[in-house]
């Protein structure tokens, strides 16, 4: 199995800056919610500093005493190509906003590589780390874990004999009906209901750090992004497993955002929710069956991509980082960087930036536009 000491060079022209936030606000369950948000943006100059830490120790060791976590998953002894705290890019004016959302019971570092190629192209990305559903540290030191209730629903997910009932019956490439129909049985389980209930707050996570990004721009918040941020044209989202399903929620209740990209993510809590949002999904099979439901129902384009010989896990930092062959699939990491950031980047830059780049006009080996759907 390979191993890497060093993630990719980013794909654009920019030196990728990063900094740290530390937010708090009441949510609407009056719970107190305190996030951190990695900002990933264009610079010019990486001003002779070292690059960023990947991830910090503490977090490193609380995912490894997870309950889920039986054996080694990943290392965190590799660089990143980010830097701490530079000056914003001068090359433009003002750079459009990306947030991206880890999977559940992740850390918010998982997306460095897709955050960086993306700030990296220009966009200012946003990573945040969820309260309960998510580990993290702090700019402030402290330390958040992933709750037990939350552990505990995973697991319960996990080990659903409906679900997995329902995950022997699943087809390979199923005609429409069939799909819409299994992921109708998949949504109305029971064990569904908490994880959708932590995926709603994390959508309203999204949210607020969204209005935090309105008041740096506006100059209200004293920041490098002070009328810096391409806010007119809408944001965009991408989410990979868990954080596909707050991807989509943020898309079908925040008119701020133009679009989304959900990686290797199902529908919970989304059966009768019109994103009215561009969406789109990279997936392994049997997957759709898992997200059918949205295309079904968005009365925009839903793009559906089904990608060969990739694990799950395939589609965050591990495939860089992992330590463990039974979690990669069969593509070279470097390929699968290339593949996600590459129908991420058009999907956003036609949609957000208006430009002519079309996903449908992208080519690699085992990767099929199986259905795209416009509702009208």
């Amino acid at each position: 199995m390979k191993t890497y000491d060093a993630f990719p060079e980013p794909i654009g022209g920019y030196t990728v800056g990063r900094t740290q936030m530390d937010l708090e606000y009441t949510a609407s369950d009056h719970s107190k919610r305190e996030l951190t948000a990695f900002v990933y943006y264009p610079s010019d100059s990486s001003e002779g500093k070292t690059t960023s830490t990947y991830m910090f120790p503490e977090v490193y060791e609380m995912l490894n005493e997870q309950p889920l976590v039986t054996e080694d998953i990943f290392s965190i002894d590799i660089k990143t190509r980010c830097y701490d705290d530079l000056a914003l890019s001068g090359k433009e004016k003002r750079y459009p906003v990306l947030f991206y959302v880890c999977g559940g019971g992740g850390s918010p570092e998982w997306g460095t590589v897709i955050c960086t190629d993306l700030a990296s192209m220009g966009y200012v990305v946003v990573s945040i780390g969820h309260p309960n559903s998510t580990m993290y540290k702090r700019k402030d030191g402290r330390l958040f874990n992933v709750s037990k209730d939350f552990s505990d629903v995973l697991i319960a997910f996990s080990e659903d004999p409906e679900m997995l009932a329902l995950v022997g019956k699943m087809e390979m490439r199923p005609d429409d009906e069939t799909a819409i129909a299994m992921c109708r049985n998949v949504l109305a389980l029971p064990v569904l209901a908490k994880l959708t209930e932590y995926s709603e707050l994390q959508a309203e996570d999204v949210r607020y750090v969204a209005d935090y990004l309105y008041q740096l721009d506006s100059g209200e918040l004293n920041s490098i992004f002070k009328d810096r941020l391409l806010l007119d044209s809408g944001m965009g989202i991408v989410g990979h497993s868990y954080g596909g399903l707050t991807t989509a929620m943020v898309c079908r209740d925040d008119e701020r955002f133009a679009c989304g990209v959900g990686l290797d993510s199902g529908a919970f809590g989304l059966q009768d929710s019109d994103l009215k949002k561009p969406f789109l999904l990279l997936f392994n099979e049997p997957n759709y069956n898992m997200n059918a439901i949205i295309g079904a129902n968005n009365s925009m384009e839903t793009y559906y991509f089904s990608v060969d010989r990739v694990a799950h896990l395939d589609y965050c930092d591990i495939v860089f980082t992992s330590v463990n062959e039974k979690l990669r699939g069969e593509r070279d990491a470097m390929e699968m960087r290339n593949l996600v950031t590459d129908y991420t980047r058009n999907f956003f830059d036609h949609y957000i930036r208006q430009k002519a780049a079309s996903v449908e006009s992208l080519a690699y080996d085992g990767v099929d536009l199986i259905k795209k759907t416009r509702n009208k």
